[in-house]
């Protein structure tokens, strides 16, 4: 997200389009605000460079138009599938590291990052091996081992098995 020193500077380049107009903190807060959330500062200057570079009609850029130009560079910016599968083959990528490559590809990284992110990355589908169960030794009754009931309970609280 741009900083709000960030987004005074745009501010500013943009208000030098219009005879170096003054802005408030009003404006400044508002502008910030509604610029997208995961804009760069070089992407904000450039919509603004393409936006007056278009611009016959003296029409100010706002906000929405630097969002706008920024989404469509972005779209751009992106390979297609065959550029996607020509960069897989020449890495030699295959199966879930191409898949994976492919959606790093597609968020917007650079292939040298996807890679990289490929390559450090275990597989997204594969689950991790079981941890043994620790095993514990069989306790019987009290502790007593081996000891049958009869070892355990003396003879005289057993009146009756006495017969």
């Amino acid at each position: 997200m741009l900083s709000r020193g960030e987004a005074a500077a745009v501010l500013s380049l943009i208000n030098a389009h219009h005879g170096n107009a003054q802005w408030d903190d009003v404006q400044l807060e508002a502008f910030h605000s509604e610029l997208r959330t995961d804009i760069t500062a070089a992407e904000a200057q450039e919509a603004v460079r393409r936006f007056y570079a278009e611009n016959d009609t003296g029409r100010w850029c706002g906000s929405g138009d630097i969002n706008a130009i920024v989404r469509r560079l972005r779209v751009k910016a992106k390979p297609s599938e065959a550029e996607i599968a020509r960069e897989c083959d020449a890495r030699g990528l295959e199966g879930d590291a191409a898949w994976l490559y492919r959606r790093q590809r597609m968020l917007g990284r650079q292939p040298e990052e996807a890679a990289r992110i490929t390559a450090s990355s275990r597989n997204p589908l594969e689950l991790e091996p079981a941890k043994p169960k620790r095993r514990t030794p069989v306790r019987h009754f009290l502790g007593a081992g081996d000891l049958g009931l009869g070892d355990i309970l003396p003879r005289h609280a057993e009146p009756h098995l006495e017969n």
